[in-house]
């Protein structure tokens, strides 16, 4: 499976299968959809349903980057919010801090797949430090 941004080595199987279950709680947690799954991922909806519906499938090294973000963000919310529907709340609340700029993190990691999940990581490990 190969990510929409190009190909990368494909993660072994079984280190895929952790990332992805990890994945999924975070996802349920936060209330997103299948369209807001894939494009966190960067997936077309057919690479999407093979890599959710076959537990062989390959994953990408840049799927598992982008999952790494946001299990690192679900990190950060856990120590920053005592409960999983603040840290729920707090993803999905617009904010003028930097670098959301009146967008939610969610929406800004929508709005630029790319680089959305690693700044929004950045900035809550750094909240999570102060």
């Amino acid at each position: 499976m190969q990510c929409t941004e190009g190909p990368s080595p494909a993660v072994p199987v079984d280190k895929a299968a952790v990332a992805l279950k990890g994945f999924r709680h975070i996802m349920v947690q936060w209330g997103c959809t299948e369209a807001e799954q894939k494009q966190l991922l960067g997936l077309s909806q057919a690479e999407f349903d093979e890599l959710t519906a076959d537990k062989s499938a390959e994953m990408s090294g840049q799927v598992l980057e982008r999952i790494s973000y946001l299990m690192g963000i679900a990190r950060a919310l856990d120590t920053l919010y005592p409960s999983d529907d603040r840290a729920a709340e707090r993803i999905r609340k617009p904010t003028t801090d930097e670098p959301f700029r009146g967008l939610s993190p969610l929406a800004f990691m929508l709005a630029d797949p790319q680089e959305g999940p690693r700044l929004t990581r950045r900035y809550f490990d750094w909240k999570a430090m102060t």
